[in-house]
């Protein structure tokens, strides 16, 4: 990444970098999500938990389309499925990342979202910071898209220079979002990407997405890295990094 793309990061709070996963690795998160899929299928479509990682399902009910169960959400991925965290955890990633926060890397959170086909919820505006606000400010969140993300399908919408106001107060109303009627409509980018694209922003910019009501469902993985280990108070990030300024890489295990 060279220095206009730094400058850009750091004025608008976000880079989309195209074509970051290559084929190979596109394959591997959507094999991954077929494998989920059949284990789930298997029993039923039922959430359950491994380790520290949620899989979650939802049932979609559409007008003239026949209900159906799918995927919804992957929570921490990282921590129970070794293919999530070899391609979110690459070093091309990782070089990124150290540009925009700094040589010392930590695991923070990590998803796998899917957003249905006719039924796929909309996620309001918000901060990802406001999630974890006791935790370190000096973050980045890595959206992938797996799935081509269209404006029809619910792509990451983004306000530019939206980081440099700070955190805004958050409620809990149709999800954890701000209030929306300051939104300037007129000032939103949508990160249209193709499957391999990576949107990188600060955890402080405002994004939401829209509802899916194209026929097309929107596949991502999104991870979060810390330039801090977790406090004790956290449920969130790791003790040891994955670079440090030293250069050393950790690996964090399965558990």
């Amino acid at each position: 990444m060279n220095d206009d793309r730094l400058k850009q990061y750091n004025e608008d709070g976000y880079i989309l970098i195209r074509n970051l996963l290559n084929e190979e690795e596109i394959q591997t998160i959507q094999d991954l999500r077929k494998r989920i899929d059949e284990e789930a299928e298997a029993g039923g479509f039922q959430n359950f938990t491994k380790g520290k990682t949620r899989y979650e399902f939802e049932r979609i009910e559409t007008d003239g389309t026949p209900a159906r169960s799918t995927l919804r959400a992957v929570k921490e991925p990282w921590w129970n499925e070794e293919a999530f965290r070899k391609v979110t955890g690459s070093d091309k990633i990782l070089d990124v990342v150290e540009q925009l926060i700094g040589s010392e890397i930590y695991y923070h959170s990590s998803k796998l979202l899917f957003k249905a086909a006719r039924g796929g919820r909309r996620k309001p505006w918000h901060q990802d910071w406001a999630y974890w606000d006791h935790m370190n400010q000096r973050q980045v969140t890595v959206w992938m898209a797996i799935d081509e993300a269209t404006r029809e399908n619910g792509c990451i919408e983004v306000l530019p220079g939206s980081h440099k106001n700070g955190l805004i107060k958050h409620h809990h109303g149709e999800d954890f979002m701000i209030e929306e009627s300051g939104i300037d409509t007129s000032q939103i980018v949508y990160a249209v990407m193709e499957p391999g694209d990576a949107l990188f922003f600060d955890v402080l910019t405002l994004h939401a997405s829209a509802a899916n009501h194209s026929d097309k469902g929107r596949l991502c993985s999104i991870i979060d890295y810390d330039s801090e280990p977790k406090p004790d108070n956290s449920r969130h990030g790791s003790d040891h990094p994955l670079r440090s300024r030293e250069g050393e890489v950790e690996s964090l295990a399965i558990t």
